[in-house]
């Protein structure tokens, strides 16, 4: 992995599908009438990251709040994410060969979103400068297509 994930041209499929399952997220969490914020955010992607390196998850039912109750629920859909990505890789003979995304780079590419969502996060508390961000951001993505 590049030392600069946002910026490896191998990654941005991934990083765009991360970017794409938090605003999904974040609008599921509005039906719900729960409003994310940054930190909620960095702290979702801090459970997938410790849920990728082996360390146990918080549960749904020892959450205090409905908010927490809906980040615990939500880090168990990131198993399915992370099963849906597939690493294709050109072999010598033509063919391709596909394999599960490995956990490093699942790692790196969380590290690469929640360094992207620090940077956006304004300096109020409840800030959803990244949220907002990867709204538009999708947005255009979408437009542009």
């Amino acid at each position: 992995m590049s030392k600069d994930t946002m910026r490896d041209p191998q990654y941005a499929g991934i990083l765009h599908e991360i970017e794409r399952q938090l605003h999904e997220a974040d609008l599921l969490a509005a039906s719900r009438g729960l409003t994310l914020t940054d930190s909620n955010i960095r702290s979702l992607l801090v459970r997938i990251i410790n849920d990728a390196k082996g360390k146990t998850a918080k549960s749904a039912e020892t959450a205090t709040s409905a908010k927490d109750r809906f980040l615990a629920e939500a880090q168990l859909h990131w198993v399915a994410v992370r099963a849906a990505i597939i690493m294709e890789a050109v072999q010598p003979d033509g063919s391709i060969h596909e394999s599960p995304l490995p956990t490093a780079d699942w790692i790196a590419s969380l590290e690469a979103i929640k360094d992207s969502c620090a940077v956006r996060t304004g300096r109020e508390p409840g800030s959803r400068g990244y949220l907002e961000y990867i709204r538009t951001f999708l947005k255009e993505a979408a437009d542009a297509q």
